[in-house]
């Protein structure tokens, strides 16, 4: 198991896991995992280029030379908020679940936030019916900060999402197993 920063020359494999994560779970996927889903190629690794530049870090998992899953962390440049890395795009596809990909995401995410100069806590939101991933957060130590009710609207349904933050300043999280 290989996980690494994907770069833009990564583009189609995770335009694939993004099309994939679209397509299984819609009503888990943010806004720009839409927008990467819908780009022509060349502008994906084109946009990709800049991630690092925009604050943005996305991490691929390989498994046997596939990309088994993907998850993101942003951090804001201004420096108001920089204090603080935002955890996004978590999808791991489904012949690869079970094998533990979602943990070592989370674990190389944690420890690359912690890596990151001044960075004290990582945030995500998440969808609060999406129970795998709120079980998962919270064995990482994320701790609900509240709920926004109706946070989002698909096809005429509405899901309020968790906002969860993690105090990176604490001990190493690594979940059991």
């Amino acid at each position: 198991m290989i996980i690494r920063r994907l770069q833009s020359t990564d583009a189609a494999v995770y335009q694939q896991v993004r099309r994939a994560a679209l397509s299984d779970v819609p009503q888990f996927v943010g806004p720009l995992a839409e927008q990467e889903a819908a780009s022509k190629l060349p502008e994906l690794g084109s946009r990709m280029k800049n991630y690092e530049a925009e604050g943005i870090y996305p991490f691929g998992c390989f498994l046997d030379g596939e990309c088994a899953g993907v998850a993101s962390l942003s951090r804001k440049l201004n420096p108001k908020y920089s204090h603080k890395v935002f955890f996004w795009g978590l999808y791991i596809l489904p012949a690869f679940r079970g094998r533990s990909v979602g943990r070592h995401l989370m674990e190389h995410r944690i420890a690359f936030a912690r890596a990151l100069p001044g960075v004290r806590f990582a945030t995500l939101q998440v969808t609060t019916t999406n129970k795998p991933a709120r079980i998962l957060h919270e064995r990482f130590g994320f701790v609900s900060c509240g709920v926004e009710p109706q946070a989002m609207c698909l096809d005429g349904k509405f899901y309020d999402f968790e906002l969860m933050q993690l105090d990176l300043s604490r001990g190493v999280e690594k979940m059991p197993g």
